[in-house]
């Protein structure tokens, strides 16, 4: 039995379980346009972690204004913002379908400040697993000494969380229906099949794989920073995903 007091308050400690439970993302589960990531990064302190979750409190999915009491956080949102490297591939799916045109860095940025992540937005920015990390390294893990069920390890923690999560997410599809929901990972592919019946197709090799689950189109892309593509290889990998 771990005896250490933990760094923890009693509230951080609701909110942390809350949010695995209940919280996705942010912006509009209503849009046509989702993009599901593994989780959210986070390299600051601790007291800003608080702040994100209190944000998010009893909230499914929120709007990024809500991260203004966590001014790190927002301030991607914010004008003048600088334009955000795994953000810039999933605009440029929205704008390149929205138009039939690849938009510039300074178009992407302005939809970044200004549209991305919106409640009244089109598009919703969610994760597979709740808690924010620095990195996938042991050594980066946040949560270990919260003394809550599953959270001693990041090993346990995808043991412990990470089916019920999936199967949430799947319900989620399920109920509301995006027109897209772009899974932007390779490295989990065995993750997003189970998300759908349907069989995923290889469309760009080693690069993208699309999946039809009634109305909505599934897809597998690489993360937005992988090393090794080129603007070209993106633009061609956006424009099969919307032939």
């Amino acid at each position: 039995m771990n005896t250490k007091a933990s760094s923890f308050g009693e509230e951080f400690q609701k909110l942390i379980q809350e949010r695995i439970k209940n919280f996705w993302g942010y912006g509009n589960l209503n849009a046509p346009y989702w993009f599901i990531g593994m989780e959210e990064g986070f390299s600051e302190e601790k007291e800003n972690l608080f702040k994100r979750f209190k944000a998010s409190e009893g909230k499914q999915i929120c709007d990024v204004s809500d991260l203004k009491i966590d001014p790190v956080s927002y301030s991607l949102f914010e004008t003048g913002a600088p334009l955000n490297r795994t953000y810039k591939r999933l605009i440029q799916m929205i704008l390149y379908n929205e138009t039939g045109t690849h938009a510039d860095n300074e178009t992407i940025k302005q939809f970044q400040i200004e549209k991305l992540g919106r409640t009244d937005s089109n598009n919703a920015i969610l994760e597979l697993m709740p808690l924010p990390s620095k990195s996938t390294n042991t050594k980066d893990w946040l949560y270990a000494d919260t003394h809550i069920e599953g959270l001693s390890s990041r090993k346990e923690y995808l043991e412990t969380y990470k089916p019920e999560r999936i199967t949430a997410l799947r319900n989620l599809i399920q109920k509301h229906k995006p027109k897209y929901a772009i899974c932007y990972s390779l490295s989990y592919q065995e993750d997003w099949q189970q998300l759908t019946d349907s069989l995923f197709v290889e469309v760009t090799p080693r690069r993208m794989y699309l999946a039809k689950d009634g109305a909505t189109t599934i897809a597998i892309t690489p993360h937005s920073v992988t090393h090794g593509l080129s603007n070209q290889d993106w633009q061609m990998i956006i424009e099969e995903l919307f032939v």
